[in-house]
């Protein structure tokens, strides 16, 4: 097993924590007659100004006693037994630190794969017919110009988020420990911040560009449109916490809408006006007592529906930026304008997200070309999307029957929805293993509708199936910055490498993208 245990380090963060580990072991082996002053200043105004005194906690807190230690070893020097103690205690402050700094290192997320680079724009949306007048996004994009470093948090608001996830995701009593987190504030991703898109040109075969297309036929994508994948995260998630699999899929050619959701359902989101909406974590207690649980997923029921049409929102502006620009972007010089393949979208989320996807494509099927759900949380899902997805007439050859989730299910006799809906879409359902094998987020259901070809679009490319050997939150950045050594033993991370499984889930679902697309351009050029 690799010494970081499947993460991958920081290269010139842990080079510099070397550096600083070799000059306090310098210092203990030298005369300190001389009190190493020069040394470890440096030393300490390294790491302070590099990472403050707390995020890299690994080298500052144990420099604090190393110092006063040198200073008790100069001032006391003459004592030869005193002296060996304090050199002692000194090298053990040192091996304390090179183990903290093993056990907990400052990672980095997998590097993207693509074929282009990544333009990354962070965008308070203007949208019409919600609770708020703004929906806090990021877009992801093809762009052809050069990368660099962007913070992986926002600056501003990183402190907050990162105290937010020790408190509500880790278990106790690690939850205390707020400190734990702080190397995440060193992560960095890799785009191009508030680039000029590039809109690639798609590879289309002689013979397809044969026939008359009308200039007004959506249904047929004009080769320099982008793809579009709007996105939303789970619970405690972020738009950012999703970033390996958003910005895999801008470096492939989409343009993608991350969307981080104001219901308190995000571990925490900045708004226009600089509020901070902080995670609510209310609900769970619900949960976690017996006589209360129905009442919790009844509270996410009502949570699905406003992240759903908060996602439907953002959505209906992102298609009018194929029309007209906004002043918010025109002022970085960003501009969509005749771009976007608006025939061409998909909806995708991961578990909280899944349901909110689910849904969302239930309430506007003609918004979406296909629905992807990773690990989705279906039973949050309101009454009416749950009716259609496991609709009773899918059933009748079944060998089982759905069952109506948590309460039941209201008027499941009657059939009375109409099409279009989500079954009218391409569904891709990913699991987990560790879910897919405890039937949980309705995965059974969805299994026999697959196996008897009853979910999703007629002669479409739906399918359900899921990740070897991987957890809930292998779908999200997590498990690739979580020391593996913790979150192993407590079932976060699977026994594969999180940074192998990333990539998987990437694979997969991109090929189901891909095969869905060309199948339903396949079907409109014989229409």
């Amino acid at each position: 097993m690799p010494i970081w245990m499947d993460l991958k380090p920081i290269r010139t963060r842990f080079l510099l924590d070397v550096a600083i580990l070799s000059a306090f072991s310098y210092c203990i082996l030298i005369d300190p007659s001389s009190f190493h002053g020069f040394a470890l200043s440096i030393c300490a105004l390294t790491t302070l100004i590099s990472s403050g005194l707390t995020t890299r906690w690994t080298i500052s807190l144990p420099m604090i006693p190393f110092v006063v230690v040198q200073l008790l070893r100069y001032l006391l020097s003459s004592s030869s037994k005193l002296h060996l103690f304090l050199q002692i205690v000194s090298f053990l402050l040192i091996v304390k630190s090179f183990f903290l700094t093993i056990l907990f290192p400052a990672v980095k997320i997998n590097e993207v794969r693509g074929k282009y680079n990544v333009g990354v724009v962070d965008l308070y949306l203007p949208v019409e017919n919600f609770d708020h007048d703004h929906v806090t996004i990021r877009l992801l994009y093809p762009t052809l110009e050069k990368e660099s470093k962007i913070p992986y948090f926002d600056v501003e608001t990183r402190d907050k988020i990162c105290n937010l996830l020790m408190e509500h995701g880790a278990p106790p009593p690690l939850n205390k420990l707020l400190f734990l987190l702080n190397q995440w504030k060193l992560s960095t991703i890799n785009g191009a911040q508030n680039a000029k898109p590039y809109f690639p040109k798609m590879e289309t075969k002689k013979e397809e560009s044969k026939g008359d297309i009308s200039e007004d036929d959506s249904s047929i994508a004009e080769p320099s449109k982008l793809p579009i994948v709007v996105y939303s995260h789970g619970l405690t998630g972020s738009a950012e916490i999703y970033s390996y699999q958003t910005m895999s899929l801008a470096a492939n050619g989409y343009l993608v809408m991350s969307i981080t959701h104001s219901d308190r359902s995000a571990i925490g989101v900045k708004r226009k006006d600089g509020s901070f909406i902080e995670y609510d974590n209310n609900i769970v207690k619900l949960s976690m007592k017996k006589d209360t649980y129905t009442e919790s997923v009844q509270e996410r029921r009502k949570q699905t529906d406003y992240r759903a049409n908060e996602l439907l929102a953002a959505t209906t502006a992102l298609m009018k930026l194929n029309k007209e620009n906004i002043p918010e972007l025109e002022k970085l010089g960003v501009s969509f304008v005749g771009q976007m393949n608006l025939a061409d979208m998909s909806a995708m989320g991961h578990s909280f997200g899944g349901a909110t996807v689910i849904h969302a494509c239930n309430k506007k099927p003609d918004y979406f070309s296909r629905c992807v759900a990773h690990d989705p949380a279906v039973d949050w899902c309101p009454d009416a999307t749950r009716k259609v997805l496991f609709s009773k007439d899918r059933f009748e050859d079944s060998e089982i029957s759905y069952d109506g989730g948590t309460g039941g299910l209201p008027n499941y006799e009657e059939n009375d929805f109409s099409s279009p809906n989500i079954q009218d879409l391409d569904l891709y359902f990913l699991y987990s293993h560790e879910w897919y094998s405890k039937n949980w987020g309705h995965s059974n259901f969805l299994r026999d509708l697959f196996r008897r070809g009853k979910l999703g679009r007629k002669h479409g490319e739906s399918e359900v199936t899921f990740v070897y050997k991987a957890n809930h939150s292998e779908f999200s950045d997590s498990c690739m910055k979580l020391p593996t050594w913790i979150a192993r033993p407590v079932g976060v991370t699977g026994s594969r490498s999180p940074h192998e499984t990333s990539e998987e889930i990437f694979d997969r679902t991109f090929t189901f993208l891909t095969k869905s697309r060309d199948k339903k351009h396949s079907k409109s050029k014989l229409e």
